[in-house]
């Protein structure tokens, strides 16, 4: 068995290969464009065990590589903490991970399968343009209050609220400003609406949101954003493991009669956070045990905390729902 460390870069990639007795051979660099010399370097080390560092570019590689032999993908931040190193070079990292693979010790992040990974292509595509159309829109009022201008409509982005705002004389820079702020929003809210449309219609591969639609402040789309970015539900034993995947554990600092609890660990899918906390807020209008939940520790610790503390609640009440759902499902 051959076991070998790849550090990938954009460009190119490095390979280390280590087998039961050592070292074999030197670090090879091969191209990134080079799919075949790739795909045949790793067909001449077969039977291998490869590892790939997780990253935004790692994909195409383990797709690559995956039907040749068994690849794991390693987490940057686990595998930071473990080992640390003076001397830093691409070949020396190959041969790192060549070597921790070997002996077992490589901290494993999770892959999910093709259909997950398509549903968290959607729903992160989704929310980057939501935030670029509020973005936008945040801008265009900064615009009116730079001019001293106040809108007589609640919400200026209506169609009458666009009539006005076209008709308004803000001189040659605040016109230019103005027209492409208006051109840009129509833009990210017609991609919005194409992509709503979308999740429509994928939302019948995900039958398990229905387990998550009647929760106060889920719609459609949080609950395939909930769906996509947990993944395989039984990866987790309990619901304090979804609350940690989340980010939304408190850090825990303890040595001896020390003992410190901090702010939370923000690791995880920063986006699975942003909408757990965002339901919380909703939820608590209507389920009245965690309304007494989240007044209880509103009282003692603050409305920010108490809003986290409801959040990291409702992973654990997603998280068992989607399991029990399953369950359901398979004992039928």
């Amino acid at each position: 068995m051959n076991y070998i460390g790849i550090d990938l870069h954009k460009r190119d990639l490095v390979v280390a290969v280590e087998s039961e007795h050592g070292p074999v051979d030197k670090p090879r660099r091969l191209a990134c464009w080079n799919e075949a010399a790739i795909s045949e370097y790793f067909i001449s080390q077969r039977p291998f065990e490869a590892v790939i560092e997780a990253s935004s570019s790692y994909r195409w590689l383990y797709e690559l590589i995956c039907p040749l032999g068994r690849v794991v993908l390693a987490h940057p931040l686990k595998l930071r903490a473990l080992v640390t190193a003076k001397a830093k070079t691409d070949k020396l990292d190959a041969m790192l991970l060549a070597k921790l693979l070997h002996l077992g010790m490589i901290p494993q992040s999770y892959i999910p399968p093709a259909k997950f990974q398509v549903l968290r292509d959607l729903t992160r595509t989704r929310a980057r343009l939501s935030r670029a159309c509020t973005e936008a829109k945040n801008q265009l009022h900064a615009l009116l209050c730079r001019g001293n201008i106040h809108p007589p409509f609640r919400n200026v982005f209506c169609k009458h609220g666009q009539s006005w705002l076209g008709g308004l004389e803000l001189g040659l820079g605040g016109d230019f400003a103005r027209d492409e702020l208006l051109r840009r929003i129509e833009h990210y809210e017609r991609e919005c609406r194409a992509l709503d449309d979308c999740l429509e219609r994928v939302a019948h591969d995900f039958p398990e949101t229905e387990a998550l639609l009647d929760l106060h402040g889920i719609g459609l789309y949080s609950a395939l954003l909930i769906v996509g970015e947990l993944g395989e539900i039984n990866r987790f034993g309990c619901d304090r493991q979804v609350g940690a995947y989340a980010g939304l554990t408190a850090r825990v600092h303890q040595s001896g009669n020390w003992d410190y609890h901090g702010h939370i660990s923000r690791q995880g899918s920063g986006l699975f956070r942003w909408v757990l906390v965002q339901a919380a807020m909703k939820i608590v209008r209507r389920d009245q045990k965690l309304r007494n939940f989240y007044l209880r520790v509103r009282k003692r610790s603050g409305r920010d905390i108490a809003r986290v503390a409801v959040a990291r609640k409702l992973a654990g009440i997603c998280w068992i729902r989607l399991r029990r759902w399953h369950q359901l499902r398979a004992a039928a």
